[in-house]
């Protein structure tokens, strides 16, 4: 039976170039570009192609989005196109860019703050850059751009979470994402650790918050790699399993199309300068990995599972990040709870297995 999902939801990837080589990099982004990034006709081109899809938000990502100079026209034509528009920064250049943030429309600028002053700075690996970022918050609030905050969550930042809490009050913050960090890229190499204590921690920190502050002026958005099918699971919708290529998926700056930014690209599954979005999507092989998901396909962290079928073995990113494989995320509120000795996933990345 033919795939009948759109792309609701797509990350738009604009430059790999980045300001910063921060130790938990996914996607060890550096100063470079990648090589024969697209132009801003081949972007508008792309994007030309979002309404017949049913798209309905693109996310603007790096890199660093603002160190790419056409971004505003980027915004802009997604703006025409009657999408609405996200970007998530390292906020290095918000101060400078907040008048254009403001005028241009978009729904939401995502910056990053990953802890109090001495640990965000320690893991960007700059010194001096907290104290830059949250005038430059601050700024861009006073503009009137809509700011939320991300927080990579690792065993280095969990102590700082409430502490980081209140910064964000006293800001006027209102959105704030809680995203468990990826052994990817840098974060593997530089040996930025998720526990399974932290995972659960964090799992606690979210449900105390939600429980307790119903009416705080902050809101709480666990990512998808936070879960599964517990009391501490506080998402609003159910777990589905993973969305990448179901209702979602990225574009990277020198455009392929792969279920989600955050896999690496053995995940391609097409290049837009030589096919269309449409056929890509709608591809009879394509995001086999999610499309074509059975219990058969689940690891032996997730096998035995009683919402095996439900959850699909949890974020893909998560899962393959940790163990090499999908379909076998061992960060689990279900599952860890049984376990009764707190462990570290750091294991050699294989082959996809699809």
């Amino acid at each position: 039976m033919p795939f009948e999902g759109f792309p609701i939801i797509i990350g738009l990837e604009l430059t790999l170039a980045c300001n910063l080589q921060c130790k938990h990099c996914a996607s060890s982004a550096t100063g470079k570009t990648r090589p024969k990034e697209l132009s801003l006709q081949e972007i508008f081109a792309i994007c030309d192609q979002f309404p017949d899809l049913f798209v309905q938000e693109a996310d603007l990502t790096g890199g660093e989005p603002l160190l790419h100079p056409e971004w505003p026209e980027v915004v802009e034509h997604l703006f025409k196109l009657g999408i609405d528009t996200r970007m998530v920064t390292n906020g290095i250049l918000l101060k400078e860019n907040a008048q254009k943030l403001a005028d241009s429309g978009i729904k939401t600028v995502g910056v990053s703050l990953d802890g109090l002053e001495e640990t965000h700075d320690y893991i960007r690996k700059k010194s001096g850059l907290f104290g830059s970022i949250v005038s430059g918050i601050e700024t861009a609030i006073s503009k009137g751009v809509p700011v939320a905050v991300i927080t990579a969550v690792n065993d280095i930042n969990i102590a700082q979470l409430h502490a980081l809490q209140s910064l964000l009050q006293e800001l006027g913050i209102k959105h704030w994402q809680l995203q468990p960090i990826f052994s990817l890229g840098r974060a593997k190499s530089e040996a930025i650790n998720l526990s399974d204590k932290t995972y659960l921690e964090l799992g606690k920190y979210i449900r105390d918050l939600k429980t307790n502050c119903n009416n705080s002026a902050i809101s709480i958005m666990p990512a998808d790699g936070v879960g599964y099918f517990t009391g501490l699971d506080t998402r609003e919708r159910s777990w589905k399993g993973c969305p990448a290529g179901i209702s979602s998926c990225g574009i990277t700056s020198d455009g392929h199309v792969k279920g989600c930014l955050s896999l690496p690209n053995t995940f391609n599954e097409g290049n837009l300068r030589e096919r269309d979005l449409w056929n890509i999507w709608f591809d009879e092989n394509a995001f086999a990995y999610t499309r074509k998901f059975t219990t058969l396909n689940l690891g032996e962290n997730c096998q035995d599972c009683i919402y095996g079928d439900q959850c699909k073995g949890g974020c893909s990113v998560m899962s393959y990040s940790a163990t090499g494989k999908l379909h076998n995320n061992p960060y689990c509120f279900h599952r860890l709870p049984n376990k009764t000795t707190p462990t570290t996933f750091h294991t050699k990345l294989s082959t996809p297995n699809l």
